[in-house]
């Protein structure tokens, strides 16, 4: 280990370290207190007389409303057998309210993986540990650090790996310890029957979200580190945020058309894809979908080693182009394609080439239609960012 190396980048992103411990685990750490302190409150209200006479009271206003159960109040909305849950019964009522990780049958756990007291904030800390990956390598890029750490008797392997040790495994090892004690506290402070969810439940999906989050962080500090253009380089990142979710969800609609022949209903793309399709937001009673979890953490590892090799091969020189290694232009156009039309064209294909009732030659031709033209926009989109070639037929009319 090089010492001095250590103590240079430590000295640089100590800041950046510090923040990174007070924002993760403050989240967690707030989170956690607010359930706790949620639950308990509500459990001492139901212990009142109180909670019983506006429970009578609600039971009385039911008569008032058409298209609820008379003299019952509802619970929840039971997705596997689709029909309303009503309720007369007080204990009932207390301890599903009370019921930290709700039935799987429950619409707000099977559909939208919510709880009541339950929340670990999982779309900031995916946009923090996205923002922090893409700036890893791409920030020092626009300063004289780089240039720096370039020219010094330091090996670039060196400089690239002390990086994800210093940013990475702190973001890595705060987010894994925060979970841990959140679990222990849930575990600790609220009793059994009410978490609903066993030890290994929690364990298993909470190492999941893990790994959703730093396979995420380490994927986009891959993009940082091939990207030299920063207008074009933050377009990329953030298109590529707003649409990896659909593009995991046609993955898994290709997976269960071709090899899942049995199951009735397929996934397809949605507005809640990030909890139907993405492994596990946060701990839940839920099953873990291996597939996509597959899919993000074996990305991540090859990205993690092809990205040492290209750090070692960096030009300074091209500082300003979209793409950072000009050898790279074709495969990234080549993979920005293959990405492109699984997520804009995927399910149009899919839909038309194995559709559940018969479609017309029209419907056909439209769908094949939209296949061809989402290939062509994209081919000749990339030329333009990559290459800077316009399509002959904008250059006869001079744009």
């Amino acid at each position: 280990m090089d010492q001095s190396l250590k103590r240079l980048l430590f000295h640089h992103y100590k800041k950046i370290i510090t923040i990174l411990l007070i924002t993760i685990t403050g989240i967690y750490f707030l989170q956690t207190i607010t359930g706790i302190v949620s639950w308990k409150n509500d459990y001492k209200y139901f212990s009142s007389e109180k909670a019983h006479l506006n429970f009578e009271k609600q039971l009385k206003d039911s008569y008032e409303f058409e298209d609820q159960e008379k003299g019952k109040i509802f619970l929840f909305y039971d997705l596997k057998k689709e029909h309303a849950i009503y309720t007369d019964d007080f204990n009932t009522f207390r301890d599903y309210t009370l019921t930290i990780f709700n039935p799987n049958e429950d619409a707000n756990q099977l559909k939208y993986n919510s709880y009541p007291y339950y929340n670990e904030h999982f779309i900031q800390l995916l946009i923090i540990f996205i923002i922090v990956g893409s700036l890893l390598f791409l920030i020092d890029l626009k300063s004289n650090f780089n240039t720096l750490l370039f020219t010094s008797k330091y090996k670039r392997s060196s400089i690239y790996w002390y990086k994800y040790y210093y940013i990475g495994g702190t973001m890595a090892i705060t987010l894994l310890i925060s979970k841990f004690f959140s679990i222990l506290a849930y575990r600790f402070f609220i009793p059994h029957n009410y978490l609903n969810i066993s030890l290994s439940q929690q364990l298993f999906s909470s190492f999941s979200g893990w790994l959703t989050l730093v396979s995420f962080f380490i994927l986009s500090s891959f993009l940082g580190l091939i990207i030299g253009n920063w207008l074009f380089g933050i377009g990329a990142i953030l298109v590529m945020f707003f649409t990896f979710n659909r593009f995991l969800s046609n993955i898994d609609y290709m997976a269960q058309t071709f090899f899942n022949s049995h199951v009735e209903e397929t996934s397809t793309v949605s507005s809640n894809v990030l909890n139907n399709v993405l492994p596990l937001q946060q701990v839940s009673i839920q099953p873990i979908n291996y597939l996509p979890l597959f899919i993000l953490v074996f990305s991540a590892i090859l990205s993690l080693f092809i990205g040492q090799r290209l750090f070692e091969h960096i030009s300074l020189e091209n500082r300003g182009s979209f793409i950072i290694i000009p050898t790279l232009k074709r495969t990234i156009q080549l993979l920005v394609i293959i990405y492109a039309m699984i997520t804009f064209a995927a399910s149009t294909f899919l839909i038309t080439a194995f559709p559940n009732e018969k479609l017309s030659l029209g419907s056909q031709a439209i769908s094949y239609s939209k296949i061809i033209f989402i290939f062509i926009t994209i081919y000749y989109v990339t030329e333009f960012i990559l290459f800077n070639k316009k399509p002959k037929f904008l250059k006869k009319i001079n744009l």
